[in-house]
This record gives C-alpha cells, sequence and structure tokens, in this order.
C-alpha cells in the first residue's frame, strides 16, 4: 500500500507539499493512464481540506509551525482512496525568538 510522507514542512506550505508528494508518487500511475492527473490533484485538494481544517480551525497553529503528514492510501478503479485509519500528523509549534533568549541569558556563563 502506498503512503504519503510530506516530511518535515511549515504550515504555511503543507498544502503544495501534499499535492507534489502525491503527483511525484503517482506520476508514472498518470502516464501509464491507470488515474487521471484530476483525479490526483481531487485526493491531495481532499486531504489538504481536512488537515486545513485541523490546522487551522482546530489546533490555531501558526504558518511558522512545523507539521509531518503520513497517510497510506489505495488506487482503486481510476481513484484515489485515503486511508483514513493511517493518517498520522505530528505538529511542533514555533518558539519566539524572545523567549529562547531569555533563557539562553539565564544559562550563558555570565562574562566580567
Amino acid at each position: 500500500m502506498p503512503t504519503l510522507k510530506s516530511g518535515a514542512i511549515i504550515v504555511g506550505a503543507y498544502a503544495n507539499k501534499v499535492r507534489k508528494t502525491l503527483f511525484a508518487q503517482l506520476k508514472n500511475d498518470i502516464k501509464a493512464g491507470t488515474i487521471t492527473s484530476q483525479e490526483v490533484a481531487r485526493a491531495a485538494g481532499e486531504l489538504n481540506q481536512l488537515l486545513f481544517k485541523l490546522f487551522v480551525e482546530k489546533m490555531r497553529l501558526d504558518k511558522g509551525d512545523v507539521v509531518r503528514i503520513t497517510c497510506d492510501y489505495l488506487v482503486e478503479n481510476n481513484q484515489i482512496k485515503w486511508v483514513w485509519s493511517t493518517l498520522k500528523v505530528e505538529a511542533y509549534r514555533k518558539v519566539a525568538e524572545d523567549e529562547i533568549n531569555y533563557f539562553l541569558k539565564d544559562l550563558l556563563p555570565k562574562q566580567s
């Protein structure tokens, strides 16, 4: 069963990454006529709509936060079907530079 794996990507670019990854994985199937590019675009859009609701509406992630997306899919009867039970999302929030510098200031040795 093929698996879409986005790798670590900022939230602001996940949709494009999902679409490009799916097209890259299925390029031979498109060339062979097993599946159309319109179907690949439709399936990418379906996953991206769900992820948008998760990232923006539910989790309220910032564009600079990082996510990693993994989901299996099947190609049956010229259609892509997501195996939703395998959808895995990892999210990492960006920490503000000011906050990091505040803690670093306490940890760094004092210079005389």
